[in-house]
């Protein structure tokens, strides 16, 4: 949490408020938190960079340090008090942008590896740029690999490449209406990983993640990190034409063209379509893993026959659909998504964990879902207390803990997340049945249903 800039922006209120009740008074009583305010405001600059809210306080510095002055030469009483009215709610305003977006501080994965990290962009020749069965087109299939390492080495951004960067930040800007300021974090933050790092010596499970719609593969940072961290080779993708915007194979660059009708029937239809090409995205990964993996230095250390698939919100149910039509994939996890297999198809067998919200109205229809997807008690559902639907993802780091937006321990769910997901790699890589007291350990567990 940015308490630095919260800090700031207290001990610039407390001068303020000195200023107004001592007057003429001791002197003292307005150096020393006006003192403070700038030493804090010089280690926000230091340690988090000139971001919009530090800057913004910054600038807020030198009007509070004249209305001070101003109040204690007794002239003008009523503009001045008017003058120190409008500078605190000012510096409250800046305190609460602060709090609403913290600066993004990546939690360090708890395992033994390190963590290294590269991204590959592989090809589907039997689909077109779409995702739709056309023999002799070229799909894009971008990705980020996050692997456990050894050594030691510089960290990278959280967004490798100024480039990237400043794409995804435009895009996201643009899709949910905000300032592209807004997002300045993204470019600021710093991950764990070490970028292009020396693949650990191993043999290590796969386990490849689609995000929510609309959402980026970048944002599994912190639940990848901690995953990588403790020995499981982690490919996340995003879904060309789907994601925000994202690179191709070609070097270009590829926005969303989804677009809903507002009818809900029609709109859910158009989901399953969606879940099913990510779906299909995930197979073709594997396709290329069976094919060249060795050429990838982060994979060399990959353990091809141990494979789960993941995903978030609708990555969720691409994931699900991937492990029920994929025999090469021995299990899967679903982070909060409304499972989509058709009906009357052969239900999945494989060893399943649902993660769910424990910051969420309650909606019969998904519950049912997640009952149907468990009926044949071959997996569990675990609900995380104090984490919302976005709270599982790294949103959770970039938005303050806000019941019903991020949660009250959102900054902990993409922890939380990995942690559950771990116990569902070993359950499907081992065989062995899903330890449910582990997963207590991290919110409620309900049983499959009977």
């Amino acid at each position: 949490m940015p308490w630095l800039d919260i800090a700031a922006a207290a001990l610039l209120l407390l001068t303020l408020l000195m200023g107004v009740v001592t007057r003429r008074g001791k002197a003292l009583m307005v150096i020393v938190p006006g003192i403070a305010a700038g030493a804090a405001l010089v280690a926000a600059l230091t340690f988090e960079g000139a971001r919009p809210q530090v800057v913004g306080l910054v600038v807020l510095a030198a009007p509070t340090a004249a209305v001070v002055i101003w109040l204690r030469s007794a002239r003008g009483p009523r503009l001045s008090m008017a003058a120190s009215v409008l500078l605190t709610l000012s510096l409250v305003g800046m305190a609460g942008a602060s709090w609403i977006l913290p600066p993004i501080s990546v939690p360090a994965g708890g395992g033994p590896y390190t963590v290294g990290i590269d991204t590959k962009v592989w090809t589907d020749d039997k689909r077109d740029e779409g995702g739709d069965d056309v023999p002799g087109k070229r799909r894009s299939l971008p990705a980020t690999i996050w692997y456990p390492a050894e050594g030691s080495g510089e960290r990278a951004a959280y967004l490798p490449g100024h480039e990237r960067a400043a794409k995804l930040s435009n895009a996201l800007a643009s899709l949910y209406g905000v300032p592209t300021l807004t997002l300045d974090g993204l470019s600021r933050a710093q991950s764990n990983a070490i970028w292009q790092g020396k693949s650990a010596n191993g043999s290590f499970p796969v386990v490849i993640a689609s995000p929510g719609l609309n959402s980026s593969r970048w944002f599994f940072t912190a639940w990848a990190e901690e995953l990588a961290s403790n020995g499981v080779i982690v490919i996340a993708l995003d879904h060309p034409y789907d994601s925000p915007v994202t690179e191709l194979a070609d070097g270009t660059w590829a926005s969303s063209r989804l677009e809903t009708t507002g009818d809900d029937s029609r709109d859910q239809d158009l989901a399953d379509h969606w879940a099913g090409i990510r779906a299909a995205d995930m197979s073709a990964v594997i396709d290329r893993l069976y094919s060249d993996a060795w050429a990838v230095p982060a994979l060399r250390s990959a353990d091809l026959g141990h494979i789960i698939t993941a995903g978030h919100s609708l990555g969720g149910a691409a994931a699900l659909e991937a492990a029920r039509l994929d025999d090469r994939i021995e299990g899967a996890v679903n982070m909060d998504g409304m499972p989509r297999t058709p009906t009357a198809t052969a239900p999945l067998t494989k060893p399943v964990l649902a993660i769910v919200a424990g910051d969420a109205d309650q909606l019969p229809q998904y519950d049912a879902a997640l009952d149907e997807l468990l009926a044949n008690g071959n997996g569990t559902r675990v609900t995380l207390e104090g984490v919302t639907h976005f709270g599982m993802i790294d949103l959770g780091l970039m938005i303050g803990p806000v019941p019903g937006i991020t949660g009250a321990r959102g900054s902990a769910g993409p922890t939380s997340a990995a942690k559950a997901t771990l116990g569902l790699i070993e359950a499907a890589t081992t065989g062995k049945a899903l330890n449910t007291s582990e997963f207590e350990q991290l919110g409620k567990v309900s049983p499959p249903a009977s």
